[in-house]
């Protein structure tokens, strides 16, 4: 009997606390996983692990260290972009150069990569793409408005994208994250605690929660959906 060929899944940023969670998910695929300041985290992790993974290092901020990278990946099955990092504070008092290196990373990177990938792989090869938003992409968030704009423009993206991509056997969707109990969110526990007070579900969301949507999002039960934008708050928002 054949075995079945594995997938092959590009993470990108696979050393956040989603990241990793997503690559445990994927764990029996061919896994291509980025990382660039959290390397040291993601290796021991795969180590702790026994994940079998190639590490691919790039700085996302970077655009010539990202045009080298995109220009040498081989096709893929799979694509889930979790790369992105929070920025708080008042618009105000904010300068635009924040605003700029969010959507280097959020936007720019993650748009080069899949123009890069899309334009290269055979017509007849399907590609599922992912991409890891946030509900604040959807609703804004006061005090993250520059969060909120560079998420909004994933949205944009892939609900564009996907119309566009559809007859070229790509399909693309989004997750939108609520209140995950990450390190990102690790405020003080009186903040949880008033957050799980407004939750209907009466808990904060697992990195879980979410790798299995996006796996869910990856498969095949999920092969007439594109252009989906799927919320994981617990119904908070």
């Amino acid at each position: 009997m054949r075995c079945q060929k594995a997938m092959k899944t590009l993470i990108v940023g696979a050393s956040g606390a989603i990241g990793r969670a997503v690559s445990l998910a994927f764990r029996e695929d061919e896994l291509l996983l980025h990382a660039n300041r959290g390397r040291e985290t993601l290796t021991r992790m795969m180590e702790t692990e026994k994940l079998q993974a190639e590490l691919i290092i790039c700085d996302l901020s970077d655009r010539a260290e990202v045009e080298k990278w995109v220009s040498s990946i081989d096709t893929v099955d799979r694509i889930v972009y979790v790369a992105g990092h929070a920025l708080h504070g008042l618009v105000v008092d904010q300068s635009v150069d924040e605003l700029d290196r969010l959507y280097e990373v959020h936007v720019r990177a993650m748009v080069r990569l899949i123009q890069s990938v899309v334009a290269r792989k055979p017509y007849d090869h399907s590609l599922d793409i992912v991409v890891v938003s946030s509900v604040w992409g959807e609703v804004g968030a006061a005090a993250e408005v520059f969060y909120s704009t560079v998420k909004a423009a994933q949205l944009g993206f892939v609900k564009a994208f996907a119309r566009e991509a559809g007859p070229f056997n790509v399909r693309i969707n989004a997750v939108t994250p609520g209140w995950i109990d990450t390190p990102m969110n690790d405020t003080v526990e009186e903040s949880k605690q008033t957050v799980m007070d407004d939750i209907p579900l009466g808990r904060l969301g697992t990195t879980e929660d979410v790798a299995k949507t996006i796996r869910f999002l990856c498969s095949s039960d999920a092969s007439y959906m594109t252009g989906t934008v799927l919320r994981i708050d617990g119904g908070w928002q």
